[in-house]
Parts: structure tokens; C-alpha cells; sequence
């Protein structure tokens, strides 16, 4: 009876090693595209610069600076952990601040393995979903996602007329910023509303679109909940603080290396356009789009090529010392406890 049952599980083990191997054959390409990607858009920024002068810049910065800086840079971490927590707690979750803060410095480590920001966002997801269950965990992170973007997105597209900021590139950053913007509101209003009403009935014949249908369908409740007032206010208050932040450090770095910076409220603008292009999931870890957005929308406040990409690095030097923490953190997180063996 085992001899002759032996090929017939051989064989319906066969598809599914195959399907198995084509799918991390296909994720093995892609990474491959992504990389190819970064290394031509950074190729495309250095062809350009001006290296002594990048030098320069980077040795008249302080020590002050790049102390005060990374200080700055974990807190704005924190503060939008601050944020991702406001939404699981308008689902009524109440998770600790600090559990919250350890999986966003974890996911920093792991988005040097994933195109963009999809790294941080699933390992959050996994982490907290061990907790309280991977569909609500996924929930919080892209209702979170949605809710940065689309505000940082409202932020720049806000602040370029008010600024009168003119030009090609800030004209179509606008408009981007509007369709950016329509397809956010979207996104969370299809959160709250039956997407088999939405979708065409022809979509929903095909499995993928039914798929997303019955996912939709699992997630409305903890999806509904997590679009309130509360997570609103308080993203909008905290991309607020933090591109203030942020944009206080490139102002500090601008007058420092070449003595002259723009307004706090245009290098706000500059960032939010930046920020948005940059999490584009289409190079690994944004490197190659980071580095392009600089040097297109600084130079239109009048920011020099080097300085653009300085601070395109110095970003990445950021990013880097928190995956070093979030590596640490990794490494000594609490191990779950194994399952106790069913008695017979």
C-alpha cells in the first residue's frame, strides 16, 4: 500500500513545489528589476556632481549637527508610531506605545530587503498580527499608510500655491498631488462601503477580483473603524510636526555646508513632494528615487545639485543608524513561547 501510494503523493506534491519555486522565481526578478532600477537613477544623479564640492559640504558640517539631527530623526520614528497607534486605537485596540515603537524600528531594518517602505510595513503587519490577528494588523498599517501619504500629499499640494511656487515641475507635482489625493480618499471610502456594489460584475467573475472582494468583506469592521475623526486629526497633526521637523534638520544642514537656506515652510513643501515620490515601491529601500526627488524639487527652491544629494544621503544615514537599532531590537525580541504538545 506505501510503494503505490508514494508516486501519487509524489505527484500532487509536484504542482505545488513548482507553483512554490515560480512565484520566488518571479519575487527574485523583481527584486532584480528594482535593484537594476537604483543603481541607474543614482548613476543618473552622480554623472552630474560635483564630488570635491560634496566634500566640502559634508566637512563643514558639526558634530552638533549630526548629533542634534539623529536626535531628531528617532523622534519623528516616534512620532509617527504615535500616529499608527491613534488608528488601532479608534479599532479599539489599545496596544503599548513602546511594543508599537520596537516593530517600526524593526521595520526599518527589514526595508533594506523590500522595495520602498513594504518591508516596515510587513514586518509590522506580522509582528502585531501574532497579537491580534494578521487581517485587523494589516488593516491598521495600510489604513496608517493611506492616512501619511495622503496627508503629506494634502500638505504639499496645499502649500504650493500658497507659497507661489511656480515652475514645470512644481505645476505637475500639484496635479499629482491631486490625483494622489482623490485616489486616498478613495481608498478609505472604499473602506467603509461594500466593494461588490463598487466593482464591476464582470471583475467579479475572475478569482482575483473575488478575492479582493471576500478580503474587503473580512476586514470592513476593523477597516471602518480605523477611518475616524480621531485618526484623522491626529495624523494630520502629526505630518505637521514631523515634516516641521524634518525640515528644520535640512535647514540646519543648507546653512551649515553652504550658508543659505530656503523658508522652514517651502523646504515643508519640498519634503511632503519628496516623501510621496520617494515611497514609489518601484527601486529597493526607495535608493535611486530618493536621490531623483531631491535633486528635481530642491532645485527648484534653488538648492545646488551637491547639497540636494547630501541631503539625500543624509537620510539614508538616518535610515541606516535606525535599521542598526531596529536590527538590535530584532535580534533581542522576546521568542514566543512554543506550543504545548497535544496529550493523546
Amino acid at each position: 500500500m506505501t510503494e503505490n501510494a508514494t508516486p501519487t503523493a509524489t505527484a500532487a506534491a509536484s504542482p505545488a513545489t513548482q507553483t512554490k519555486g515560480g512565484k520566488q522565481a518571479r519575487r527574485a526578478l523583481l527584486f532584480a528589476v528594482q535593484a537594476l532600477l537604483s543603481v541607474v537613477l543614482v548613476s543618473m544623479v552622480a554623472r552630474g556632481l560635483n564630488w570635491q564640492s560634496l566634500g566640502q559640504m559634508a566637512s563643514r558640517l558639526s558634530a552638533g549637527f549630526f548629533i542634534g539631527a539623529s536626535i531628531l530623526s528617532m523622534l519623528t520614528t516616534v512620532l509617527f508610531t504615535m500616529r499608527w497607534q491613534q488608528v488601532l486605537i479608534s479599532m479599539g485596540r489599545h496596544p503599548r506605545l513602546s511594543g508599537l515603537v520596537r516593530q517600526n524600528f524593526v521595520g526599518v531594518f527589514f526595508n533594506n530587503f523590500a522595495p520602498s517602505m513594504l518591508g516596515q510595513d510587513a514586518a509590522k503587519t506580522y509582528y502585531l498580527g501574532r497579537d491580534m490577528g494578521y487581517v485587523a494588523a494589516g488593516v491598521s498599517v495600510l489604513v496608517d499608510k493611506i492616512l501619511g501619504l495622503g496627508g503629506m500629499t494634502i500638505l504639499g499640494a496645499v502649500l504650493i500655491p500658497l507659497l507661489g511656487l511656480g515652475g514645470p515641475l512644481f505645476t505637475a507635482g500639484f496635479t499629482a498631488a491631486l490625483f494622489f489625493t482623490l485616489a486616498c480618499a478613495l481608498a478609505l471610502l472604499s473602506m467603509r462601503l461594500p466593494l461588490e456594489r463598487l466593482i464591476p460584475s464582470f471583475i467579479l467573475r475572475w478569482p482575483l477580483g473575488q478575492r479582493i472582494v471576500d478580503l474587503a468583506s473580512r476586514s470592513r469592521a476593523d477597516a471602518g473603524s480605523a477611518v475616524t475623526l480621531r485618526s484623522l486629526t491626529a495624523s494630520l497633526l502629526v505630518i505637521i510636526v514631523c515634516m516641521g521637523l524634518m525640515a528644520l534638520t535640512y535647514a540646519w544642514f543648507l546653512t551649515e555646508a553652504t550658508g543659505s537656506a530656503p523658508g522652514i515652510i517651502q523646504l515643508v513643501c519640498a519634503l511632503c513632494l519628496m516623501n510621496t515620490m520617494a515611497n514609489m515601491p518601484v527601486s529597493v529601500n526607495g535608493i535611486g528615487v530618493r536621490e531623483q526627488a531631491h535633486a528635481l524639487v530642491l532645485a527648484g527652491l534653488g538648492v545646488p545639485l551637491e547639497a540636494a544629494v547630501g541631503l539625500s544621503l543624509l537620510q539614508y544615514v538616518f535610515m541606516t543608524l535606525q535599521s542598526l537599532i531596529g536590527w538590535g531590537l530584532w535580534v533581542t525580541r522576546p521568542r514566543q513561547a512554543p506550543p504545548e504538545a497535544t496529550q493523546p
